[in-house]
């Protein structure tokens, strides 16, 4: 296999087939004969040293390092560790840019393809209405009838029941660099955080840390997000839309897959409105806006559901309301 088509290959597993930026970012991350053992995968590293005409703990040192590279992920299952590769580009992209000692030409190509190739993935994943990636979590506190919030979407509620928690940079913030917003926000839990603490690239923390992370990037006005599914999840993102690789694309009618909203919507009590412009000031999405006369319209078809805009409006005049069903979610 000529030398660039095995980094041609493992592009084409992340449905970057025809990606010219792609390759070259595979190329940045490992060596020719560490993509070839990338591109064998899933895995033992048995069956690896086997197959490489190498002894089982060559195999595993190589594994080793290209795990700490963010570029092979371990599965243990009845005592076998089987390793495989990412499972697609957001996690590669994710991985590889909390890898510690990764150079900066490979920083350089993640910045060139967010700000070309990627928004082509997300017109794709948009038109053929491919489930999103990550929806919003909304504030609780915004909430108007808080008992119609379920446990898999009230961060506070998912990190009590996390079997472990972790705070890592936030990587879209890492990478772009186009805010003063808090860096390490994300808060990695149950095998997010195992997997994090792991690699080095999370600190271990408790629950009332946590909570301060949530307080903390709440002010800062940052959307918290996590997996677009009722199971178990392995991450809460608190980002910003000048930098975040999902909420960035929320705005844009033909890249709005990527994110799912949260079941519920801003609602406006105009008679309680003071038109004092805070959730103006905080709205992500620009949804809501302030006119001529200190008229305040809230354009709901925009709206993620993320409740900032309620969590600071000082007389109650904004609150969530549920507009959406529980089957909105995906199993």
């Amino acid at each position: 296999m000529d030398r660039m088509d095995v980094y041609r290959e493992l592009s084409k597993k992340l449905l970057m087939e025809h990606s010219k930026l792609m390759p070259k970012i595979w190329e940045t991350v490992c060596s020719p004969d560490e993509a070839a053992v990338i591109n064998a995968l899933p895995a033992t590293a048995e069956e690896l040293a086997g197959r490489f005409g190498k002894t089982e703990e060559e195999m595993l040192a190589v594994l080793d390092s290209l795990f700490h590279k963010g570029v092979v992920f371990e599965a243990v299952r009845n005592g076998v560790t089987t390793y495989r590769m990412p499972r697609h580009v957001i996690q590669f992209h994710d991985a590889t840019i909390l890898w510690k000692e990764a150079p900066q030409a490979l920083m350089d190509l993640w910045v060139e393809f967010t700000e070309t190739e990627y928004p082509g993935l997300l017109e794709l994943v948009t038109q053929i209405k491919m489930p999103s990636f990550m929806r919003v979590i909304p504030i609780g506190e915004s909430i108007a009838v808080k008992n119609q919030v379920l446990a898999h979407e009230d961060a506070l509620k998912m990190l009590e029941s996390a079997n472990s928690i972790a705070v890592t940079d936030c990587v879209c913030r890492k990478l772009m660099k186009k805010c003063d917003a808090p860096l390490q926000v994300c808060l990695q839990i149950n095998r997010g955080a195992e997997y994090n603490i792991r690699r080095g690239t999370g600190r271990r923390i408790d629950i009332a840390e946590a909570r301060e992370i949530l307080e903390r990037s709440r002010k800062a006005g940052l959307v918290p997000m996590t997996e677009n599914t009722t199971g178990r999840s392995n991450v809460i993102c608190n980002c910003c839309t000048c930098c975040c690789v999902v909420l960035g694309y929320a705005t844009d009618e033909k890249t709005k897959g990527v994110l799912a909203p949260s079941r519920y919507q801003a609602h406006l009590d105009r008679e309680s409105c003071t038109s004092c412009g805070l959730c103006e000031d905080i709205c992500p999405v620009n949804a809501v806006s302030t006119g001529p006369g200190d008229d305040v319209s809230l354009r709901t078809e925009a709206c993620i559901g993320c409740g900032l805009c309620a969590s600071v409006c000082p007389t109650g005049a904004i609150t969530l309301i549920e507009i959406r069903p529980a089957e909105f979610i995906p199993a």
